[in-house]
């Protein structure tokens, strides 16, 4: 039998898109945020499948068949679940471990030893961040730092944060912690001198740990508390970084998105920043929804993850030539990923952290708010480089401004833009739309033809029934939420023989049992499915339910229809009693409870 990790699982799910595999497959087109087709698994003339890149899953409203890119593969090729993770992990160039003797002749107990090594480093980071943290209370260069970047005790907590001493003290913890030499240098927090002597690769610095988006401490940033003049002097680095190692990849993690992602399970937008503490400082002043991308540029992975987290990207980098080029970088890939992106504009602040110091919360979500469109962004970088009162200038400054108008799909978007400039240039809007559609003219040959996406129009029976399960729907899609209080109120509201579905039913056992064992949250939805009743059952859920904004009040109002309901059931049930009773005294005896219920109704 195969074995491959659930960390090697979701590093294959990760690294292929479920937009950009099923278009190898089937033709696909953006409508808001689901891309549609024709479905690959039955005949259709209308197109009925659907793609939600922010779930990560698809689902046909036609034949029902649903599940997640794996599953994609397994179904459309006619391939086993192995060969589907490994078809995945060729296609992202990801190497996998070997899973049997016959293939490498490494045993299956040498492959759990190699996750085993993985788990230790876990292990080690997660202890490794304890003794940073401690050792604040002990240096008073670091808490002089906390105190100059007016930062909370909480966020201390909250984020981790740490310092480490100017000795081996880890190290020598970590020893006597029991770990193996081998898994402590593995994590790169500490090195080996010729003579065999372990030694702390982080002396003197103030600790930023990273974690991934389950929760688990996988590298960390250390930066210099050193003057600028001591540093220049002795050639120390600002920051010193984990390297990259078994359980972390720097351009596919995201600093803080662990901790902005339990605000919201999907956030309408997020910032992506540069540094450390852009994305603490404005946690601290309440704006949640920050992350720093733990490098300049943003990577493709990075821009993946952030799409399944939020329908919209804001980006604030330097103002330097390498910022603006990451800038220009992350807004082309998040937009080749069919995510909107925008790029924050801001003055009186060098950057997010002096800037949510000097005007606070409310000013700072007003300029996330207000930030500007890859196209005006194009458009305020381009008015830089051309003299607009210079004829020639002019025209170079129209045609390059054509060809990106051109690339804008959204008609009234691009009307928008046009009238905007002509009224700026004094240019007739005739002229500047007739360059562009020259543009768009020369690359029709290029466009396939389209048929406009609709969803199949259900016949009664088929809507009569789904009316039926619209309540079993609501309720397990109010669970994958991951909400503890709204399971809470369900689980304590909500009578499991009344799921009268056995494969609704099943999904919900399966959704109580993830959140008694307290794994709700580390896991992805799909993971609670095994058959294909679930998981067709599954992605129909999701995608119907994809609307809700206020799940607690609609949890609120799901119990209050499902008691009345329950009441009114009961009310008919007890006339019928009473209509058919052989006697008075039992007659007298449903009356009673009869009248009781009413009561209740009335008080409703």
């Amino acid at each position: 039998m195969a074995f491959y990790s659930d960390e090697i699982i979701e590093e294959v799910k990760a690294a292929n898109d479920i937009v950009d595999v099923i278009s190898q497959y089937v033709t696909l087109k953006r409508q808001g945020n689901t891309y549609f087709g024709l479905c690959p698994f039955h005949r259709e003339k209308t197109s009925s499948f659907a793609v939600a890149p922010d779930k990560q899953i698809y689902h046909c409203f036609g034949c029902g068949e649903g599940g997640n890119v794996i599953r994609f593969v397994m179904k459309v090729e006619n391939i086993g679940f192995k060969e589907a993770v490994e078809h995945l992990a060729d296609r992202a160039k990801i190497t996998l471990p070997v899973t049997s003797y016959e293939d490498s002749g490494i045993s299956q107990d040498e492959l759990k030893i190699r996750e085993f090594h993985k788990s230790q480093m876990y292990a080690i980071n997660k202890d490794a961040g304890r003794f940073f943290y401690d050792n604040i209370s002990k240096s008073n260069i670091a808490k002089e730092y906390i105190n100059k970047r007016k930062i909370d005790i909480s966020t201390v907590r909250k984020f981790g944060l740490g310092f480490a001493l100017d000795d081996n003290g880890l190290s020598k913890f970590l020893l006597s912690k029991g770990y193996a030499e081998e898994d402590i240098l593995a994590t790169g927090l500490v090195g080996k001198t010729e003579k065999g002597f372990l030694y702390d690769k982080f002396k003197n610095r103030f600790m930023f740990p990273i974690f991934d988006i389950r929760g688990r401490l996988v590298a960390f940033g250390g930066r210099t508390l050193e003057s600028n003049e001591v540093m220049k002097e002795k050639h120390i680095p600002k920051y010193v970084n984990s390297p990259e190692n078994l359980i972390y990849t720097k351009g596919k993690h995201l600093f803080g998105l662990n901790l902005a992602k339990k605000t919201s399970e999907k956030m309408k937008r997020i910032l992506v920043v540069e540094g450390y503490m852009d994305v603490i400082t404005p946690h601290q002043f309440g704006v949640t929804n920050v992350v720093a991308s733990l490098g300049t540029a943003l990577t493709e992975a990075q821009g993946r993850l952030l799409r399944q987290y939020a329908e919209e990207i804001v980006l604030s980098y330097d103002s330097d030539e390498a910022g603006q080029k990451a800038i220009m970088r992350g807004l082309e890939i998040m937009q080749s990923l069919g995510v909107t992106a925008k790029v924050l504009q801001m003055e009186g602040a060098k950057d997010p952290d002096e800037y949510v110091l000097k005007y606070g919360q409310a000013k700072f979500e007003k300029l996330i708010e207000n930030s500007i469109s890859l196209v005006e962004y194009k458009v305020k970088r381009l008015k830089t480089q051309y003299n607009l009162n210079d004829t020639t200038d002019k025209i170079k400054f129209l045609n390059k401004m054509a060809d990106i108008l051109s690339k804008v799909d959204n008609n009234i978007e691009r009307d928008i833009y046009i009238d905007k400039l002509s009224k700026e240039l004094g240019v007739g809007k005739e002229a500047i739309n007739a360059e562009v559609e020259k543009i768009n003219f020369k690359g029709k040959s290029n466009i396939k033809s389209w048929t406009s996406p609709t969803l199949i129009v259900e016949p009664n029976s088929v809507k009569k029934e789904s009316q039926i399960n619209d309540f079993e729907d609501t309720l397990i899609y109010l669970l994958t939420t991951k909400n503890k209080e709204i399971y809470a109120m369900i689980k304590n509201g909500i009578d499991l023989l009344d799921i009268t579905n056995e494969v609704n039913k099943n999904l919900v056992i399966k959704l109580y049992e993830r959140y008694e064992d307290e794994s709700i949250q580390n896991i992805e939805i799909l993971d609670v499915c095994n058959s294909d009743e679930e998981f067709n059952n599954m992605t129909r859920i999701l995608m119907k339910n994809n609307m809700i904004e206020d799940a607690v009040k609609v949890c609120q109002e799901v119990l209050k229809n499902y008691s009345n309901e329950k009441l009114q059931n009961e009310k008919k049930r007890l006339i019928q009693c009473i209509q058919s009773a052989t006697s008075d005294e039992e007659r007298k005896e449903y009356e009673v409870k009869l009248n009781e219920l009413v009561i209740q109704l009335a008080k409703k």
